[in-house]
C-alpha cells in the first residue's frame, strides 16, 4: 500500500491594479509590522502571542489581526541574527551612494503576504476568483481592492487553501500562489538495487549498487554557478541537478537514497551537519530532489548520513579509486538496504592527545586512516558497524598422513595408529573412516 505525502506547489503570475497606492500602503504597513515582530523576537526575546500583542499596539489601526498574524509568522521564520530587510546588497548600494533612499525604501516595503485557510474561502485576506484578485483593505470594513491576475494556464492553483504573496518590482506587481497537494508515495523496492546520493555545496555524488550492495556505477553531478552566482541562477542550476538525478533513477528503475538532515536551529550535531545546516545551497538541493521525486513518482528514502565519508574512506575509496563524495554515496545506498559495514580496520589509541587533552582513537585500514574521539568511535561502533571477524580458534588439530607401511597410518609424531577395514583407515577408537589414497592428508581431533 502506498503512503500519501504532501508536496508544496507554486504558481507565478502578474497582477494589475487600477489604483496602486492602497496596495503600496498595505505593503508598507505589513513590512513594518514584520520588522517590529523580528525585533520583538530577536532583541526582546518574546515568543508566541506575546509577539502579536507587541505588534498590535502599533499596527492595529492600519492592519487587521490576520495581516498582523501573517507578519509575525514571517518574522519568526527569519532565524539569522542582524537580518537586513531589503537585502544586504541594496544596503551596501545605499551606503555607497549608488541607490537613493526612496529606492531603498521601495525595496524594503514591497511585499504583502496572506496565509491560506480552508474555513475562510481558501484565503481570508487575498482571494482569487477566476481572473480577478480581491485584496482586503482594513481601512474600511468590507472594503476590497479589486485587480486582474494573469497566471499561466499550465499552473492551476488549488483554491481550497492557498497562500498569496504580492511583490512590487520595477513598477509591476508579481504574485506567487502556493498550495499543498497530496501525492502517492511509492514504496521503495530494493530487488534491483538503489542509487545513493551524497549532497555537497559543490554538487552531488551518485553511486549505483545492485541488490547485494555491490558497486555498479558512480559519477559526480555539478553545476558551476551553484556556489557563486546570484540567487535566481543558483536556484535554476539546483533544479537542473535535481532533474538529472531523478531522470537517472527513473531510467534505472531504482529508488533514490538521500541524507536525512534536519535544518533546525540547534547547536549540537556532528561536524558535517554543523557545516551543512547553515548552507543555503545544501538545503535547496535536498528540497528540490524531494519535490521532483514526488512529482515524478520516484521512491525516495532518507537515511542517517553519520560517518558515511569515514567508512567510505577506510573501506572503499582506494579499492575503487573513487572520489570521497561518491564513496559516501555508496555507503548511503548500502545503509538504506540494511547492509552494515564490517570492521575490517584496526582500531587503537593514538600516540598523542588532541587539543582537548584527550587521546583519540586511530582507525587504520588498508584503504586509509582517520582519527575519532572516544564518543564518536563508540557511536560508530555500536550503531553502524558489524563486529570484527575473530580469528579461527578451537582445539588443536594434528596432521595424519597415509603411508604404505603395511596396514597402518603414521601420525605426525611418528607413532603408528591401528586401522580397521581393508583399504581404509580408522581412528584410534577403531571407528571406520573413508578410504584414503596415497598422499592424502587427514586431520584427527586431539581432545
Amino acid at each position: 500500500m502506498q503512503n500519501s505525502n504532501s508536496i508544496r506547489l507554486a504558481a507565478h503570475g502578474e497582477v494589475w491594479f487600477k489604483d496602486q497606492q492602497p496596495i503600496l500602503d498595505l505593503m508598507r504597513s505589513q513590512c513594518s509590522a514584520t520588522r517590529s515582530a523580528y525585533q520583538a523576537v530577536h532583541k526582546d526575546g518574546l515568543h508566541g502571542n506575546d509577539v502579536k500583542k507587541r505588534v498590535k499596539k502599533d499596527y492595529m489601526s492600519a492592519l487587521n489581526q490576520r495581516y498582523i498574524s501573517d507578519a509575525c509568522s514571517v518574522a519568526q521564520g527569519v532565524v539569522q541574527e542582524n537580518a537586513i530587510f531589503g537585502g544586504k546588497r541594496n544596503w551596501e548600494r545605499l551606503v555607497n551612494g549608488s541607490m537613493t533612499k526612496e529606492e531603498w525604501l521601495s525595496k524594503r516595503n514591497n511585499r504583502l503576504y496572506s496565509r491560506g485557510d480552508r474555513t475562510k474561502d481558501g484565503n481570508p485576506n487575498i482571494r482569487i476568483k477566476g481572473d480577478k484578485i480581491f485584496v482586503n483593505d482594513p481601512s474600511q470594513r468590507g472594503k476590497w481592492i479589486e485587480g486582474k491576475v494573469f497566471v499561466p494556464k499550465k499552473s492551476k492553483p488549488d483554491l481550497d487553501c492557498y497562500d498569496v504573496r504580492l511583490v512590487h518590482e520595477s513598477g509591476k506587481f508579481k504574485v506567487v500562489i502556493g498550495w499543498e497537494k497530496e501525492v502517492a508515495e511509492p514504496k521503495p523496492d530494493f530487488s534491483n538495487g538503489c542509487i545513493g546520493i551524497d549532497t555537497n555545496p559543490s554538487g552531488l555524488g551518485a553511486a549505483e549498487v545492485d541488490y547485494k550492495g555491490n558497486l555498479l556505477h558512480h559519477h559526480f553531478e555539478t553545476e558551476q554557478r551553484i556556489q557563486f552566482a546570484s540567487k535566481n541562477k543558483r536556484d535554476s542550476d539546483v533544479r537542473l541537478l535535481a532533474k538529472r538525478i531523478i531522470v537517472l533513477a527513473k531510467e534505472k528503475n531504482k529508488p533514490l537514497i538521500i541524507e536525512k538532515l534536519s535544518f533546525k536551529n540547534q547547536k549540537s550535531g556532528f561536524r558535517k551537519f554543523r557545516r551543512m545546516k547553515h548552507n543555503f545551497i545544501h538545503r535547496r538541493i535536498i528540497e528540490s530532489i524531494k519535490s521532483r521525486a514526488s512529482k515524478e513518482g520516484v521512491a525516495l528514502v532518507e537515511v542517517n548520513p553519520a560517518f558515511t565519508s569515514k567508512l567510505g574512506h577506510l573501506k572503499f575509496q582506494k579499492m575503487f579509486s573513487m572520489p570521497i563524495h561518491n564513496v559516501a554515496a555508496m555507503v548511503i545506498a548500502r545503509r538504506a538496504m540494511g547492509i552494515q559495514e564490517r570492521q575490517t580496520f584496526v582500531v587503537k589509541k593514538a600516540d598523542k592527545p588532541n587539543k582537548d587533552g584527550k587521546i583519540p582513537w586511530n582507525l587504520e585500514g588498508r584503504q586509509g586512516s582517520c582519527m575519532l574521539s572516544e564518543r564518536a568511535w563508540s557511536w560508530l561502533r555500536d550503531c553502524f558497524l558489524k563486529p570484527k571477524q575473530s580469528s579461527l580458534t578451537g582445539t588443536r588439530l594434528d596432521v595424519v598422513s597415509r603411508t604404505t607401511i603395511g596396514r597402518s597410518v603414521v601420525q605426525s609424531t611418528g607413532e603408528p595408529i591401528p586401522t580397521t577395514g581393508r583399504g581404509g583407515c580408522g581412528n584410534a577408537l577403531g571407528e571406520e573412516r573413508l578410504p584414503c589414497k596415497s598422499g592424502d592428508v587427514r586431520f584427527l581431533q586431539i581432545c
